[in-house]
């Protein structure tokens, strides 16, 4: 047989196999299928029964829940969040509106039921109880007055009344009850519904087969995952027959939560089908995107949306022109006119030279940024110019910042002066502290250790405490410089500093005094080290020790990146087991091992040789390696939303000894709600999600849960978001190890802040930025490649033109931001200012202040300070006072008090209240000498 007759042997037996693979793996799911629907058809023909806790989880598969007070949750029927209800059967309940609607979903139809329901009335000094009507499926089968204690009222449901798969139980109650502590218009309170058979069920059963389809499904997605796990098909089938078993058996016994789990199991199972099948989906997003360098046809494609894009660009230069450049025409003429000429002569002779013209030019342009010598011009003139603005303002501004920014210039100021780390001013009320003076155990060390020396060479002043964060500015344009450089190309490096430095979130931390800076400058430098010492053998251990040692930085810095390092350690354990894959025998693979867990082994004990010192001082002072009162901020916050009234919960007075609940911990959860809990962990989902993902209006339903709703919070920019996520997907084909490690590093951080912690603050995003415009700058100057390349590099001046524009837009995008800081911000510290300036002429050194803001009443005055505590007790808020020694109560125009105190203190706000008045006992000595945003003054009174 010739050669060439066994090549087309060979495929046709190749083709004819993979034939058959293929019909095997067919008939396989349709004998699957074919189990299930069967399994779950003869699962109905068990009576259904089952009970539902309400307010317990996993109610929300059957009642709807929304906080609001209008009409249209009456409408919806959905009930209130649930609560703590100790003499309840179920210890937990939920108010029903005026209409309430409880939908069992696949119960199946025809089958006599009794529906039970333990619900409550009225508190008994209410007066009358109202009537509740009980319809299913909008047929009245009877009512019930309830009463203060719990009861249980049954109902039956002939098979002839329920004729659909969903059981749909609606509650309308004659009347609500609401006052004034609270608004709600509360129906009855409901703990649980419970389904059971009223008599013997009909011979034969419909079944309610959008269930039956679920469970055809999920079996269908379970049997793909176990084979594409290789297992044997024994244990394939075996497995999945089980599968189907329990839900049919799920089905017949507790039909109310198996009929409802089908639709989340299948969710479930998809996800995990997407994380079983990653790397043929990494493989066509890397063919994909190699797609983009072949073929003429999508090359001109690009450029078709250039021009578009350019279009944009032009209309909104015609537009400018209009407005301001034809009045600015003829205020400098006639040289304008002379300007205008010269502009004209020089377009004309770019058109005249074509091909060997602009496009020559643009290339010239662009190589010299691309060299090192036009980089680093570029690079130190941006510099030079913008961390010069930002010294200017820095300087003009005669304040730190708020809270922990004030904190940790309090601390650099008392280590200065050889105090240590402690602050004269009680923030919260989790102890009764035995004096103002106390260690300062909420902020890490590191930051204060930056400033200090600044505040002994200039003394303690607002523009010496940020002297440390344009030092930092410095070494991080560095650091994204070196790094985009080294990753892609100079052009890189030098435009990402240019996004970064210019972002209004980095200008926030230049101008103010926070460990924010450090902690990015730290966090890039551990990845890029790392990296490094995985892709350069010959200083391979040089770049770990850089790594380990600003990975112990990176948690002085800031205690939370202690995520980081956990995910960057499991990445280093990843790339162990990968080389463990490959070893042939167990002598070899224990090799291997030692020498893999060796770098990890030193890595790891490095960090922590530089994080010691700050364990070492936890240990001493509280008896923890890692303490701080965010532990129980972290069970209070957010949890009972995110309104300046909830942010107060945190100022409330814990301690028993004031009569106080007691520290907070992760059982108040349960205080809270499982509703709470949930739409805390749904509001940090969706701010991270806005703050990292575009904006995109209209997308498709399974999308849309995937794209922010609000462009506005993008961190850096819509255009820049849109920019990063491509390069996001550039990166699976070109920067796969560096992409793997970004996901190690920042995995259990997001877990952390979602679950722990909150995201729904910007500056806790910041460290993510850099690598953001990272990958913005990289598409930019792509496109630019892409574009030059088309045509003879005819379209070389319109990618130039683009990626300006894309630069400018993305650095305009901070612009009204910093003009706010910068224009505005002043005035609203001016009247607070003033008032410091008061006290420190007025008071006694060691005179205590009672204010909502202690940390910048101490650093601008000097004066010890407390909290004011938020409580609704004005007998507590003095005897507070009294024990701390505070003399005089400060509201400030800044930030006013907010919950129980606020609505306590409200006279005292008035902004007719001039000095000399005597209001509920407070004497108010000082009052800002405006008509509106005041700050005041008050003697507290003695009792």
């Amino acid at each position: 047989m010739a050669v060439s007759d066994r090549s087309t042997r060979a495929e046709y037996l190749r083709v004819t196999a993979s034939g058959t693979d293929v019909r095997a793996t067919v008939r396989a799911l349709l004998l699957i299928l074919a189990l299930a629907l069967l399994a779950g058809a003869m699962a109905y023909q068990a009576p259904p029964q089952g009970q539902v806790a309400i307010g317990w989880p996993g109610d929300r598969l059957f009642v709807g829940v929304s906080p609001g007070l209008g009409a249209e949750p009456v409408q919806r029927g959905e009930l209130f969040a649930d609560e703590l209800t100790p003499d309840s059967p179920t210890t937990r309940s939920r108010w029903t509106r005026e209409r309430a609607v409880v939908v069992l979903p696949n119960v199946g139809a025809g089958s006599p039921l009794q529906v039970t329901l333990v619900a409550q009335g009225w508190p008994a000094e209410a007066g009358a109880q109202p009537v509740v009507t009980v319809a299913i499926d909008n047929s009245v089968v009877g009512e019930f007055t309830p009463t203060s204690a719990w009861a249980e009222y049954s109902f039956a449901v002939p098979g002839i009344a329920h004729q659909h798969g969903d059981l749909t139980i609606t509650l309308q109650t004659s009347a609500t009850l609401a006052d004034s502590r609270d608004p709600r218009q509360k129906g009855v309170r409901l703990a649980e519904v419970r389904i059971e058979p009223a008599s013997e069920p009909a011979p034969l059963l419909p079944p309610a087969w959008p269930a039956v389809a679920l469970l055809g499904w999920n079996a269908v997605l379970l049997y793909i995952l176990l084979a594409r796990l290789r297992l044997s098909p024994a244990l394939v089938y075996g497995g999945t027959a089980v599968g189907i078993g329990v839900a049919a058996i799920g089905l017949a016994v507790a039909r109310i939560w198996m009929a409802a789990i089908l639709s989340v199991a299948m969710t479930g199972l998809l996800v995990l089908l997407v994380i079983a099948y990653r790397q043929p989906l990494l493989a066509l997003i890397q063919m994909l995107v190699r797609r983009y360098n072949q073929g003429r046809a999508l090359g001109y494609g690009l450029v078709a949306v250039a021009l578009l894009c350019f279009g944009y660009v032009l209309l909104h230069a015609i537009n400018w022109a209009t407005a301001a450049g034809v009045r600015l025409f003829w205020q400098t003429f006639p040289d304008s006119l002379l300007l205008a000429l010269l502009g004209t002569a020089l377009a004309a002779l770019g058109l005249n030279y074509g091909r060997a013209g602009l496009p020559r030019l643009s290339d010239a342009i662009v190589d010299w940024f691309a060299a090192r010598r036009g980089a680093w011009i570029v690079l130190g003139t941006f510099a030079l110019i913008w961390l010069g603005f930002e010294a200017v303002v820095a300087a003009t501004l005669p304040y730190v910042g708020h809270a922990d920014y004030s904190d940790n210039a309090i601390v650099a100021r008392n280590l200065a002066r050889g105090r240590g780390w402690v602050v004269d001013y009680i923030s919260q009320f989790y102890y009764r502290y035995e004096s103002l003076t106390r260690p300062q155990e909420t902020w890490p060390l590191l930051q204060p250790v930056w400033i200090a020396p600044f505040f002994a060479l200039f003394g303690p002043t607002a523009w010496a405490a940020k002297i440390p964060n344009f030092i930092f500015d410095i070494i991080l344009a560095g650091l994204i410089y070196a790094v985009g450089s080294w990753l892609w190309d100079r052009r890189v490096g030098v435009t990402a500093v240019i996004l970064v430095l210019t972002n209004y979130l980095f200008f926030r931390l230049s101008i103010y005094v926070t460990n924010d800076l450090g902690f990015v400058v730290f966090s890039m430098a551990v990845i890029a080290a790392l990296l490094r010492s995985q892709t350069d053998p010959a200083w391979r251990w040089r770049w770990l020790l850089i790594s380990a040692v600003c990975t112990g930085l990176m948690m002085l810095q800031k205690p939370s990146g202690a995520m980081f390092a956990l995910g960057m350690g499991l990445w280093q354990l990843s790339l162990i087991a990968n080389e463990l894959r490959t070893a042939i025998d167990w002598q070899q693979r224990w090799q291997r091992l030692r020498e893999g867990l060796a770098p990890v082994v030193v890595w790891s004990a490095v960090a922590l040789l530089v994080l010691s010192p700050y364990l070492a001082r936890n240990m001493i002072l509280f008896g923890k390696p890692v303490y701080s009162t965010e532990s129980y901020d972290a069970w209070v916050l957010d949890y009972r939303g995110v309104s300046g009234d909830a942010w107060s919960e945190i100022y409330r007075v814990f301690t028993p000894e004031w009569g106080g609940p007691g520290l907070p911990d992760r059982s108040w959860i349960m205080r809270w709600g499982f509703d709470a809990t949930q739409t805390k962990f749904e509001t940090q989902v969706r701010e991270l999600r806005a703050y990292l993902m575009p904006a995109w209006a209209g997308a498709p339903e399974p999308l849309a849960a995937l794209f922010s709703h609000d462009a506005r919070k993008n961190i850096l920019t819509p255009l820049g978001a849109w920019l990063a996520l491509a390069g996001v997907l550039a990166v699976a084909a070109y920067r796969r190890r560096w992409l793997s490690l970004m996901v190690f590093a920042y995995t259990p951080y997001i877990i952390f802040m979602l679950t722990y912690w909150r995201t729904n603050e910007e500056r806790y995003w910041v460290m993510i930025i850099p690598w953001l415009a990272l990958l913005a700058a990289w598409m930019i100057w792509a496109g630019y490649d892409k574009l030059a390349a088309i045509g003879d590099r005819r379209w070389a001046p319109l990618g130039l033109v683009l990626a300006v524009a894309a630069i400018v837009t993305i650095v305009a995008g901070s612009q009204a931001d910093i003009e706010d800081k910068v224009r505005n911000e002043p005035r609203i510290w001016q009247q607070d200012l003033a008032a410091y300036e008061w006290l420190q002429a007025n008071t006694p050194p060691d005179t205590v202040i009672m204010t909502r803001l202690p940390w910048q009443v101490n650093w601008h005055t000097e004066r010890p300070a407390v909290m004011i505590p938020n409580t609704a007790d004005r007998a507590l808020l003095l005897e507070i006072a009294r024990y701390y020694g505070a003399k005089y109560l400060v509201l400030e125009n800044q930030m006013r008090v907010k919950g129980d105190v606020g609505r306590l203190l409200t006279p005292l706000m008035d902004h007719s209240n001039q000095p000399g008045m005597v209001i509920d006992g407070f004497e108010l000595l000082y009052a800002s000498p405006t008509t509106d945003f005041r700050a005041f003054i008050y003697r507290i009174p003695d009792s």
